[in-house]
């Protein structure tokens, strides 16, 4: 069971990177982190080093929120253990409805929330893209917070804080994996990102009817491993 998911924490963080928030904004995002242009990135005007450092440390910044945020999450759920199967059943039917809404079946006001970018600066030195990365792991809850909430729910039915770390991390490696490879070949990026866009609801559908099928398993308590 803990490989499938892991896997399906992964396969959360891809589907995280294609919403149609994140993977849109990419190219803001990538010049906002490394201090180009969109234009100068398309044009390959740059050092292989100054899109590298900087963007592994922006992951590095979301990823620390993130597995912080599971560690607590199983941590608190070592503390409820005795109510563990109680839990398990209420977060089941949490995590159907945020299936729901990010299907769009309906929309849950405070998932529509999200960081803007506009009056925000981007701050230099090299620890400057990790504080951004923490910023944007908090502030991207329309496009993460449906799938992130559920992983968090889902870890906090483990039974070992580690259990919690891994299913984070590797969430944030489903999301950082992409993001790096998109800022390397921002060009090639940019172009193909142009013919994705026909197939954002079909990435939201997909999403959605996986966290309805972990929910189902919550519910009845299939989730332990």
């Amino acid at each position: 069971m803990m490989k499938v998911s892991i896997l399906a924490a992964f396969g959360g963080g891809i589907l995280s990177f294609l919403s149609p928030c994140i993977l849109p904004l990419m190219p803001v995002y990538i010049s906002f982190v490394t201090g180009y242009s969109v234009q100068e990135l398309k044009e390959g005007e740059f050092s292989f080093t100054a899109i590298l450092i900087p963007t592994l440390t922006f992951i590095l910044g979301f990823s620390v929120v993130f597995v912080t945020l599971g560690a607590s999450a199983t941590f608190l759920g070592e503390i409820l253990n005795r109510y563990l199967h109680i839990i398990s059943r209420l977060l089941g039917v949490l995590v159907i409805v945020l299936g729901l809404h990010i299907m769009g079946i309906f929309r849950l006001p405070l998932l529509q929330k999200h960081l803007q970018l506009k009056g925000i600066r981007a701050p230099r030195g090299i620890l400057g893209p990790a504080i951004l990365g923490m910023a944007f792991a908090l502030g991207w809850s329309p496009c993460t917070g449906p799938i992130l909430a559920s992983i968090l729910a889902y870890a906090s039915t483990q039974q070992h804080v580690v259990k919690g770390i891994l299913l984070l991390g590797t969430y944030s490696a489903g999301l950082a994996i992409p993001f790096l490879l998109f800022a390397l070949l921002f060009g090639y990026a940019v172009k193909t990102l142009q013919r994705f866009h026909r197939f954002f609801r079909a990435v939201e559908i997909i999403s959605g009817l996986i966290l309805i099928g972990l929910g189902i398993a919550m519910l009845k308590g299939g989730v332990f491993i």
